[in-house]
């Protein structure tokens, strides 16, 4: 029947099947079988802490931490120059 194991079917069958355009409609796919026959990523790991926000909080750090530098190289240039 339709709902027949495919695990012993040649690549090339599996392919008119499942790949763009195959015999199965993507009704009958698993999320996995879609995103191969679309060709879209699954999701990585690290899907929710791997955003846009901490490239953001990254370039926060860094210029948070050039801000302190030149804060700090103020005071020790205006010390020095004082004595």
């Amino acid at each position: 029947g339709k709902e027949m194991d495919d695990s012993g079917l040649p690549a090339s069958q599996l392919r008119q099947r499942y790949h763009k355009g195959g015999s199965v409609p993507d009704s009958d796919l698993s999320a996995s079988q879609l995103r191969a026959r679309h060709g879209i990523q699954s999701n990585p790991k690290d899907f929710s802490t791997s955003s846009k926000a901490n490239e953001n909080s990254d370039a926060i750090m860094l210029a948070a931490g050039a801000f302190a530098v030149v804060i700090f190289l103020y005071f020790v240039v205006s010390y020095f120059s004082s004595m």
